[in-house]
């Protein structure tokens, strides 16, 4: 009962800094500070949640605190963002759901980010820009 009350408290601490984030994101033109922001609430949030379920209250604060830094991590500069929209490639059909940290498959030709040489990136679904972590292939930016 002490587990499942703590795990109702640290998600409702949670909730509310994630919700108020989701209105400033609102802008036109993405923000990379506003996706970090994001990121990390989503990894803190996650990783709290998993931490408290495995070890308890002392595992919330571990997993929280090891969330927040990889969601924090995972998001494109700007500059790539910019470059990947400036310059679309024929778009391609790619089997399963496309989400952030899914593996792109070897099948699938990347396009090279010329000034920062750690993103790579393609189309999917007709028009829509998936930017791709060159060192793993692992989806780090995608449009729905």
């Amino acid at each position: 009962m002490r587990k499942l009350l703590l795990l109702s408290a640290v998600s409702a601490f949670l909730a509310g800094p994630a919700l108020a984030q989701t209105t400033v994101i609102t802008t036109t033109e993405p923000s990379s500070d506003a996706e970090r922001a994001t990121g990390t609430l989503a990894g803190t949030g996650t990783g709290a949640v998993a931490g408290a379920l495995v070890g308890g209250p002392v595992g919330a604060v571990v997993g929280g605190v090891a969330g927040a830094v990889i969601g924090g991590a995972a998001s494109a500069p700007d500059d790539v963002r910019q470059y990947v929209v400036a310059n679309p490639t024929s778009p391609v059909i790619v089997e399963g759901q496309i989400v952030n940290g899914y593996e792109v498959p070897n099948t699938v030709t990347l396009a090279p980010v010329p000034s920062n040489p750690e993103y790579e990136y393609f189309y999917a679904d007709g028009n829509r820009p998936v930017i791709v972590s060159k060192a793993d292939r692992r989806v780090i930016y995608y449009t729905e």
